[in-house]
């Protein structure tokens, strides 16, 4: 009977570890599923908007998530200075210029008019390409909704003289977008005669919805979706959207998730919010909420707020309601542990601050700047900037199987590190073709392990930013360059006092971060060295316009970029 009993018991005993083993293996293997990726892109929003970086519209939601769940980076960029710049950024890990992408374009009715915008015309590999190639688990899985702003939907637009450009030329499946800006609130209200009674103006007190180039008194904003069935492969809405824009984004989203869920598959996705370029419109509850300090930070001068100031609060207030519950619909779908979510801003607040890029008051109520709502907080410029306001903006990445978040950094990022952080965690190359090409962008893992830049391999972070022209030319030169805690800049939009604004600037970021005190005549040697370095990536930027990205302005001109540069040793330096 005991022989019995022992040989029961082992048998058991065998059973029960093989049990467990096979248990652990399993949730093993289901805690290392393939992860998804969000990216929130908001537009025109300042580095001081959010409340969690004092902000006057209260942004709870935001605020709790970026508290609670993620790690806040005060020193995050956008790759650009204004609007689609800075979006091909996000998809290329690349400065815009490398890939043809100079400024904007003027087109907001795809039912008008037909971008003719050249976003890299070689096909720059992106997110989409990344995940992708990361396995079949992907497939049907990258998703774009919202603000495109870089080329037509049309899959046929060189015959009405453009160039076709939409999120499925660059590594998408599937969108639900507008082609441009738009208004953040009824927004396709004046698409059809009798969908106007509809329209809230809010502030602007009329029709006038920052056209370009169309009838501004009946300018169709309106969202396209990808469709093969339909002339051009696209559709659009034949009914109004609900009234609140982020929200509709929010749905959007929602209908997308529902499906991947269906097949427990991961995705990316990208949404890129209205909020909040102009124009700007709040609804009529969340001004009045704001009117009455329930949603909004009580003046601080003791002036109530003008009607486009509320406009402009009720507007983030609108957005942190829709970011809330696009992380409650990742929670709720059992996707936000294993999602790595990105949120930032595509440049700084909306109006300049000239002489000096310095809005009046700009010290002593940053958060409250005459020229327009949109905090920048003490930092000098504004969105066009070259002076940090223009492209330092809010920063928030949560990923909760990979790190605990809470925390916080100064350690400098940018959009170009989308995709190089998603190489890195997929484990995956871009093609034989491109892996020599130009990258500006890192992967970020090393920071969200609390590292810094200067003890990793490529060491302390460089970063350049231009505006509008990729040339040097002593009528537009819009150029900066970060090294460290050293900022090179030369010429900014806000700066217009003449040869003044064009003289090279240095700054101590670390001591300095509002660039009040220029430090050029102080420190010649760091100048020079910060000019070097900023050449030579300059030099790099128009060998990938010719070489890599065939820009239709690069031939011929790289030759005498490289005879007015300085004069260096071929030293590696980022993105060169």
């Amino acid at each position: 009977r005991n022989d019995s009993m022992m040989l029961h018991l082992t048998f058991y005993f065998r059973f029960s570890i093989f049990f467990m083993a096979s248990w652990s293996l399993a949730i093993e293997e289901k805690s290392i599923a393939k992860p998804s990726f969000l990216f929130l892109l908001v537009d025109d929003i300042g580095w001081a908007d959010f409340s969690y970086n004092n902000g006057t519209a209260i942004t709870a939601k935001i605020d709790d998530w970026a508290k609670v769940d993620s790690m806040i980076f005060h020193d995050f960029h956008s790759g650009g200075t204004v609007c689609s710049p800075t979006r091909a950024t996000v998809l290329t890990g690349r400065n815009h210029f490398r890939d043809c992408v100079n400024f904007v374009y003027g087109c907001s009715d795809m039912s008008t008019c037909v971008p003719n915008m050249d976003f890299a015309p070689s096909r720059t590999f992106t997110v989409g390409d990344a995940v992708r190639a990361a396995g079949d688990d992907y497939d049907n899985g990258v998703f774009f909704a919202g603000k495109w702003h870089l080329g037509s939907f049309y899959n046929d637009s060189e015959h009405y003289g453009g160039k076709t450009s939409s999120p499925i030329t660059h590594g998408f499946d599937h969108f639900n977008a507008t082609i441009g800006c738009a208004p953040t609130y009824t927004l396709n209200c004046q698409c059809k005669a009798e969908w106007e009674p509809n329209c809230h103006f809010g502030h602007y007190n009329d029709s006038f919805h920052f056209c370009y180039g169309e009838d501004s008194n009946h300018c169709c904003f309106n969202y396209w979706w990808d469709d093969p069935m339909q002339p051009h492969g696209v559709n659009n809405l034949t009914e109004p959207t609900e009234p609140d824009d982020a929200m509709y984004l929010v749905d959007a989203f929602s209908r997308f998730i529902d499906k991947r869920k269906q097949q427990e598959l991961p995705f990316l996705a990208q949404i890129s919010f209205h909020n909040c370029h102009i124009p700007f419109i709040g609804s009529v509850e969340a001004v009045e909420a704001c009117a009455r300090n329930e949603t909004c930070r009580p003046p601080s001068n003791g002036i109530p707020y003008t009607d486009r100031e509320l406009d402009y609060y009720a507007c983030l207030t609108q957005l942190d309601k829709a970011v809330g519950e696009i992380l409650e619909i990742l929670k709720s779908k059992a996707y936000f542990d294993n999602t790595m979510v990105w949120m930032t801003s595509d440049n700084g607040p909306e109006h300049n601050c000239p002489p000096q890029g310095i809005c009046q008051h700009g010290d002593s109520d940053p958060a409250r700047p005459v020229e327009g709502p949109g905090s920048a907080g003490l930092l000098r410029g504004r969105k066009r900037d070259i002076y940090e306001g223009g492209h330092r903006v809010p920063g928030i990445v949560s990923w909760p199987t990979y790190f605990q978040g809470g925390g916080s950094t100064w350690e400098t990022a940018s959009t170009t590190d989308f995709l190089p952080t998603i190489l890195e965690i997929l484990e995956v190359e871009r093609p034989f073709e491109q892996q020599n090409w130009a990258m500006d962008g890192r992967s970020i893992l090393p920071l969200l392990k609390g590292e810094q830049w200067k003890g990793t391999k490529g060491g302390e972070r460089e970063i350049g930013w231009g505006y509008q022209n990729p040339t040097l030319s002593s009528k537009s030169e819009d150029w900066g360059y970060r090294f460290g805690k050293w900022k090179y800049v030369l010429g900014s939009t806000s700066c217009t006092m003449g040869t003044f604004c064009q003289s090279a600037q240095l700054f101590d970021l670390e001591a300095d971060l509002g660039e009040r005190h220029d430090i050029s005549e102080q420190r010649p040697d760091i100048l020079f060295d910060m000019q070097q370095r900023f050449h030579r990536w300059h030099q790099s930027i128009f060998r990938s316009r010719r070489d890599e990205s065939h820009c239709p302005d690069a031939l011929g001109i790289l030759e005498g970029v490289l005879s007015t540069s300085f004069n260096s040793e071929n030293t590696d330096v980022e993105g060169s």
